[in-house]
Formats: C-alpha cells, structure tokens, sequence
C-alpha cells in the first residue's frame, strides 16, 4: 500500500529534475496551477501526474482517489491504489483506464508503516538511493462529478508486491518505473499488453529506508523534518534492520 508520500518540488523544479534525470528529452506541458508542494502528500490532494496528452508529455495536477468516468455518483471511498493483480484481471473497476489512460506520479519518497512486536506502528522514509525522483506507475480516469460540474481528473497508485529488500517494512509497494519504462507506460498508443503487464513489478535498484517522526500520521503536519531521520543512522533498508 502506498498512503503518503512527498513531493516538496514545483512544477518548474520538477521539470528541470525529469530532463536531468532523463525521464523526457521533449519539451514537456505544464498544467498545475493547483499543486501546492508538500512533505506530507494525503489521499485527496492534488498531486503532479506525468501523462501523455495529444501525443506531447505534459505534467498535470490530478486528484489522489480514482473515480472511473462510468460511475454515477462520486464513491464515499475512493481507491488510492490499483493492485497489479487486479489490473491483470481482463474485467475490473480500472478497465476504461487500463488501455490509453496510463499516468506517473512524481514524488520524492513515500512513507511506510511498520508495526513491530509493541504494537505500536513505526514510520519510515523511503526514497531511491541514487537521489532520483521516484516515478510510480498510476491509472487516471476523467469525469464531470465535481461540485462546479467541470472535467475532473482523478488518479490511483499501481501497486504490487514488495522486493526482498522492502518485505521487511511491508508487504506491498508501488511500482517504481525507471526511464525507459515510464515512456512506455505512458505511451497511449501501446495498446494494454504483456509490454505494459511486464512493468508491474517490484523495484530492483536500491532503496534507502529509515525511521522518521510520527508527526507524519497527521496530515495537518507539512515541514521538512518530517523526510528526515529521527536518528543519524542511514542506509539501505537491509543494513537499517540488520541485527545488532
């Protein structure tokens, strides 16, 4: 599962950070006039999507809770996260998405609960080791649900199991696309195939892990302690939890 994560950049920063990082080489479309960058990134907020609109890599700001274009009326619970097992299914909530409405979601990292033996839960940072942006494979959908009956652009998070490395923290993560693989995703005319299935999967370069304040669990909470470590040890998340 995948319920909080940061993306403390703006649209400009994120733009330079895409071509640095060579996520695009095109010029990219900007459309986020109603992103407010954030350390503590919750279900229902606005949040920066790469997608393909006419053929030309655009980022645009889209609402964290999947509403299908076919529903009727706006769902209490929305999802936040799409499993790779259901998508795999030929029939399913996110059918009308699956084919031409492929999206990434950029964050910076992503937040983790771990219960230990107290019960009491624990959170962690996690965010790629090399320092790149993480870029989660994500379905959106439009509809017209909205108060003021404009088109409304809603999205979830693709989500499969977790690697070696991440089952120690929790069972499940989002699926982490590198560079070849998120033109691919996105590309709407790859028609929903094994080429597109095949990316589902969990991440497999390194991750750094550790354990960050529990201020995270409110969302009311939003400033740049919240990414750092409670403690001065860091590392990968196997080194984090080796045994003393």
């Amino acid at each position: 599962m995948c319920g909080r994560f940061a993306c403390s950049l703006n649209p400009e920063q994120i733009v330079e950070r895409l071509h640095r990082d060579n996520y695009c080489r095109e010029d990219i479309q900007v459309d986020c006039q109603d992103f407010r960058p954030s350390y503590n990134v919750a279900p229902i907020h606005q949040i920066v999507t790469l997608y393909e609109n006419n053929n030309q890599k655009s980022l645009k700001t889209m609402e964290w809770g999947y509403v299908p274009s076919w529903i009727k009326k706006l769902p209490i619970n929305r999802p936040i996260n799409a499993r790779q097992e259901t998508l795999e299914q030929t029939k399913g909530f996110y059918v009308s998405s699956k084919d031409s409405h492929r999206c990434v979601i950029v964050a910076e990292g992503f937040y983790e609960w771990k219960k230990p033996g107290n019960g009491t839960k624990q959170p962690y940072y996690i965010k790629r080791k090399d320092g790149q942006l993480m870029m989660f494979a994500g379905l959106y959908d439009i509809n017209e649900l909205t108060v003021n009956s404009d088109k409304s652009y809603t999205c979830a998070i693709v989500t499969t199991e977790a690697s070696k490395e991440f089952s120690s923290i929790h069972t499940r993560m989002p699926v982490i696309l590198n560079q070849d693989q998120v033109n691919t995703w996105i590309d709407g005319s790859i028609p929903w195939s094994s080429r597109v299935i095949d990316l589902m999967k969990s991440f497999e370069g390194e991750l750094e892990s550790y354990q960050v304040t529990d201020k995270v669990g409110s969302v009311k909470n939003d400033f740049p302690g919240l990414v750092k470590p409670i403690d001065s040890q860091r590392g990968s998340i196997s080194q984090f939890l080796k045994p003393q």
